[in-house]
């Protein structure tokens, strides 16, 4: 895949969520050590750690769980929602289980700054047995989608069957 706007964008998101993780690790770590200093044995015990650094053992938790935040916040996340106090995007926990649709949505969500949450609207009558869908990200290039979310909008394929008919490399032709 070297050399394809799937393998940039890959390649480019690593970079950017090391650097971020670094820096939070670095930030964070004062905060954290004296819990991990307190409950060391512990941790060793139930993670399989085989240190006796707490520093050492505190940068992995860190980073651990700070990788798997923005693992989740990249592939569970909205567009901004209108509304909201910044143009950003946002996590809505149980809607990002909704489909997503290359088409019209049937529903559209809506930031309250009000009430500080999320609004659900239909866009039209829903009937009984109707799939909900909306759009996880309105002008995202098809590399990124790819790589964040698994699979390329309107395509009926999966992106391995993609890889498969693409890239004689990572997956030589059936004879």
């Amino acid at each position: 895949l070297e050399g394809s706007s799937l393998y940039e964008e890959a390649t480019f998101i690593r970079t950017e969520v090391s650097t971020a993780v670094s820096r939070l690790t670095d930030i964070l770590t004062p905060v954290i050590l004296p819990r991990v200093e307190a409950n060391a044995e512990e941790l060793k015990k139930r993670l399989g750690l085989n240190t006796n650094k707490t520093d050492s053992m505190c940068k992995y938790l860190l980073s651990t769980y700070l990788r798997g935040a923005f693992v989740i916040f990249m592939t569970r996340s909205f567009d901004s929602l209108g509304g909201g106090p910044k143009e950003e995007s946002r996590l809505v926990p149980v809607l990002d289980t909704l489909q997503h649709t290359t088409g019209t949505p049937n529903v559209y969500l809506s930031y309250d700054s009000v009430g500080d949450c999320v609004q659900v609207f239909a866009a039209h009558g829903l009937g009984s047995g109707d799939e909900v869908v909306l759009r996880y990200h309105k002008d995202m290039a098809n590399e990124v989608f790819g790589t964040r979310f698994g699979f390329v909008p309107g395509e009926a394929k999966s992106l391995r069957m993609l890889l498969e008919e693409r890239n004689d490399m990572l997956f030589p032709p059936k004879l």
